[in-house]
C-alpha cells in the first residue's frame, strides 16, 4: 500500500506520535510511505515572515503536495489534524478529489474552536482516527466510521529504569511540554511553594523556550530548565524522579491525549496528573499513579512519593504495564494497518 501522510512538521508533537514513530512499522510491514510535512510548521510560521504571512508558502508547499498526490496514485492519504489552522478546507477537498481514500487523525479538541470545520472534514474522510474516547465521541456525531487508536508510544525507545533511591540530592520534579502550555504548570506554583524546604525539591521544565518568571521563582525549590532536543528528549526526561501533568478541568484540557504522562509511565517515573479527561482513564490512584485535584492534594501527593521509594517503584512497575498494555506503537500498529486497508479497499 502507497501511504501519503500530510503532517503539521517535523518536530510538531501530533506529528511526532500519531504518524512519524509509525512509518517505520508501516514500512518493515511493506508498506511505501511518504511524509508532507506542513512547511513552515502548521502552528507556528518562520519568525522572519510572521505566522499568518506564513499561510502563503504553506499553500505553496500543499500545493506541490496536491500534485505529486494526483500523479503518484496514493492508496490513502491520512491527514494529520487539519492542513490549516484557518477556517478553510479548501485543501483538504481537493486532496478528497485525487485521493481514492482520506482518513483524518485527531488527537486534540480541534473542532471547540471550529465545529462547522470539523464537521465538514469527518463528513468527506473515509475514516477518522481518534487519539481518545472522547474525541470518538465527538467525532462520531459526524462520521459513524470513527476507529479508536490512543496516542502510544515506541517502546523500543523507551527503556524502562526502576526509580532510584535519592541520598542526600533533591527529588527532581519533572515537566515537559510546549511553550504554549506553561499555564498549566502554574496551576500548581502553589503546592511547590508550600512544599517542605527540609526534603529538598528541583523542578526541571523541558520546553521550546524559556519559563515566566511565576515559574522560576519558587522560593524554596531550584528550578532548571533544559531547552527541548529531539535526540535528547528521553535522557533529558530519565532525570526526573516524579512527573506532572496538571490541567484545568476546562472543556479543552478534557480532550488532551495524555501523552506527558504515557511518556514518564514508559520510562519508570512515577506519576501525579489532575484527574482531567483521558488522565483518568491512563492512571488509577494508587495502583499505577497517583490523581491530586487541589493544592492539598498535590503536595500531598509529592510529599508521599518524595519519601516513599517503595511506593515509587511499585508505581513504576504497574505504569509502565500499563503503557506496555494499550499504549504501544507495538501493540496498536496493527489497527492502524486495518484502518488504512479497510479506507484503501474498492
Amino acid at each position: 500500500m502507497r501511504i501519503l501522510f500530510l503532517t503539521s512538521g517535523r518536530e510538531v508533537p501530533s506529528s511526532r506520535f500519531r504518524v512519524l514513530q509509525y512509518v517505520p512499522y508501516f514500512e518493515q510491514r511493506g508498506h511505501h510511505c511518504v511524509v508532507a510535512p506542513s512547511r513552515p510548521p502548521k502552528y507556528r510560521g518562520w519568525p522572519w515572515l510572521g505566522n499568518r504571512l506564513s499561510e502563503f508558502p504553506r499553500a505553496g508547499a500543499r500545493t506541490l503536495d496536491l500534485l505529486r498526490a494526483a500523479w503518484s496514485r496514493f492508496d490513502v492519504v491520512v491527514v494529520e489534524r487539519e492542513l490549516f489552522s484557518s477556517s478553510i478546507t479548501f485543501f483538504e477537498k481537493q486532496f478528497r478529489r485525487v485521493a481514492p481514500a482520506i482518513v483524518l487523525d485527531v488527537d486534540d479538541g480541534i473542532f471547540l474552536s471550529a465545529p462547522q470545520k470539523f464537521q465538514e472534514l469527518a463528513a468527506l474522510c473515509d475514516t477518522v482516527v481518534a487519539g481518545n474516547r472522547l474525541i470518538a465521541a465527538y467525532s462520531d456525531k459526524h462520521n459513524p466510521r470513527t476507529v479508536l487508536i490512543p496516542t502510544s508510544l515506541d517502546l523500543s525507545r523507551y527503556e524502562y529504569q526502576p526509580p532510584m533511591q535519592r541520598v542526600d540530592q533533591p527529588i527532581v520534579l519533572g515537566w515537559t511540554g510546549t511553550a504554549g502550555n506553561y499555564p498549566q504548570l502554574g496551576l500548581i506554583t502553589e503546592a511547590l511553594r508550600k512544599l517542605s524546604a527540609e526534603r529538598g525539591y528541583e523542578l526541571r521544565i523541558i520546553a521550546e523556550r524559556e519559563p515566566p518568571t511565576e515559574l522560576t521563582s519558587l522560593d524554596n525549590i531550584k528550578v532548571r530548565f533544559q531547552p527541548w532536543n529531539a535526540e535528547r528528549e528521553i535522557e533529558d526526561l530519565r532525570a526526573f524522579d516524579i512527573g506532572l501533568m496538571p490541567l484545568p478541568d476546562d472543556e479543552w484540557a478534557r480532550y488532551k491525549c495524555g501523552l506527558k504522562v504515557l511518556q514518564y509511565l514508559a520510562l519508570g517515573i512515577p506519576a501525579i496528573a489532575s484527574p482531567v479527561g483521558v488522565n483518568s482513564e491512563i492512571l488509577t490512584h494508587d495502583e499505577n499513579g497517583l490523581l491530586a485535584d487541589s493544592t492539598a492534594a498535590w503536595i500531598e501527593a509529592i510529599e508521599r512519593l518524595a519519601d516513599d521509594i517503595d511506593l515509587r517503584r511499585k508505581l513504576a512497575t504497574a505504569g509502565r504495564a500499563t503503557v506496555e498494555a494499550s499504549y504501544s506503537v507495538e501493540k496498536n500498529v496493527t489497527l492502524w494497518e486495518e484502518v488504512l486497508n479497510s479506507a484503501a479497499a474498492p
